[in-house]
This record gives C-alpha cells, structure tokens and sequence, in this order.
C-alpha cells in the first residue's frame, strides 16, 4: 500500500481511536518488515514472462502439500485447476507478507514460485533431461569435479566425484546431469551453488 493509502487508513482510524493510538498503528504499518523487502526486486518475475510463470506452476503442482505455506496450499486445493492468473495473484498480495525468517514456508514458496531461480540466471546451452550420460561436454565437466576440494563444491557434487565414468551407464555424468537439474530450479541466489551451476551444468554439444 502507498503512503498516501496508509495516511487515509490512518485517519480514518484516529477518528475512531484517537490520533495516538492511530499514530502508533501508522507507525506500525510503515515499519512492517515484509517479505518483499528481503527479496531483489530484479530477481521477481514480471508479469510477461509467461514461459517461466508456465513452469513454476508445473513445479507447484508437483510439489508435497508439507512444502507449502498454508494459504498457498488452500489456493492450490481451492480449485481443480490452478492457472497462471491465480499464481500471479497470490504471489503478489504474499509479497506484502509480514517477515518471518529465511525458513519460514511462505518466503520460500514466494522465493520459489514468483521469482527467478538458478537457471533463468545461467547462460548458455544448459544441460537437460534429455542429455545423455555419454554426452561428451558433460563427460568433461563431470571430470573436473575429480581434483576439487569440499570448499569449492556443494556436498552432493563433492560426493560423487570419484564416482565411475568409464562406461556405460556413466554414473558420474549421469549423476551431474540429475544435479544440475535439480539445482536449476532452486531460486536464484549468489554463492557456491550457483557458481558449480554455471561451472558445470552448461554444455556446447
């Protein structure tokens, strides 16, 4: 809501409350720490990006019930098919949500299914699921992984590193493969898992 929104819920409330008690309330609403004051604006998806609205829904009605927020999972059972328009609505009156932490489910949820996450971030051709284990850029990342220390690489990488690639079915290229995959739809933030994304999850054949 503007300023000039909450000064006219200010007074309309001071003429049933008093000022103070009406001041002490403005004051309230003013500096309410929300959601949408923890998150980039840059990193919200606008509006006319339909592909990514598209596939963010998919991730929605794909995800457990545990993993969404009360209100987000009444929308999603609310109806029989949840559409673009009805993502799009509840991610922006969420936004204004008071701020309960990092962990708490409706940060994530908006972080999740109204922003951008790592693959919109990364450019170049971008490994999927159609991308076999013998691919031979995704061998060549895969080998990289070998002589990288548990400071350089998210624990999952780090733990297949030794994996076997040698041949059929390539283990380890398959295994980088399923991560990335994973990893392309958390929301975007800067730090290591982004960074191994964009090291080894991009191919040129």
């Amino acid at each position: 809501m503007e300023i000039s929104g909450l000064f006219k819920a200010f007074l309309a409330l001071a003429g049933v409350t008093g000022a103070a008690g009406g001041g002490v309330l403005l004051h309230k609403v003013i500096n309410k720490d929300t959601i949408s004051k923890h998150i980039d604006p840059k990193n919200l998806l606008t509006s006319a990006q339909q592909d990514k609205w598209t596939h963010r829904l998919g991730l929605l009605n794909k995800a457990a019930d545990t993993d969404l927020s009360k209100d987000l999972l009444s929308a999603k059972k609310s109806k029989t098919t949840l559409t673009i328009d009805d993502l799009k609505s509840w991610c922006a009156s969420n936004l204004e949500s008071e701020f309960l932490g990092t962990k708490d489910k409706k940060f994530k949820n908006i972080k999740l299914y109204c922003g951008l996450n790592m693959g919109d971030k990364i450019q170049g051709t971008k490994v999927a699921s159609t991308t076999g284990g013998d691919n031979s850029s995704l061998k060549t990342n895969f080998g990289k992984l070998k002589n990288k220390t548990s400071s350089e690489l998210v624990s999952q990488l780090f733990s297949i590193r030794n994996a076997d690639n040698t041949n059929s079915p390539w283990s380890g290229s398959t295994s980088l493969r399923d991560w990335c995959l994973s990893a392309f739809d958390m929301p975007f933030e800067s730090g290591l898992t982004y960074d191994n994304a964009k090291d080894y999850c991009v191919i040129t054949d």
